[in-house]
């Protein structure tokens, strides 16, 4: 299972939570003071999935991810440079991995019903 990265206080950079329980992402554009807001997520991973696909469009593959042993699979030929274009790669990203977690949750499960029954 990869190793997350996690700040000081047990959280995702680049990631909060709203007083009503969502997740929500958003990064700094480098060299200025603006953000570039990422979507709101159910959990904390995910939002921590799309953080981690916007700082790879920004800064490439040598940036800081949470989770480094699942680096954002995004073609190097595929120019992504707007806010909108980077949004729409975080929530792919956030979303597959999401998809590939539930997944194998339902395949652990299966293997746990065949060992206990």
């Amino acid at each position: 299972m990869a190793r997350e990265r996690r700040d000081c206080n047990g959280r995702y950079r680049g990631v909060r939570m709203r007083k009503w329980g969502k997740w929500v992402a958003e990064i700094r554009q480098p060299n200025s003071r603006n953000r570039i807001w990422l979507g709101s997520y159910n959990t904390a991973e995910e939002a921590a999935r799309a953080y981690d696909a916007a700082v790879f469009c920004l800064r490439g593959p040598s940036a800081t991810f949470n989770f480094p042993l699942n680096v954002p699979e995004i073609p190097s030929t595929t120019e992504i440079s707007s806010p909108a274009q980077i949004r729409e790669v975080a929530f792919r990203h956030a979303r597959r991995g999401s998809t590939l977690e539930a997944a194998e949750r339902i395949q652990n499960q299966g293997c746990l019903k065949g060992r206990l029954g």
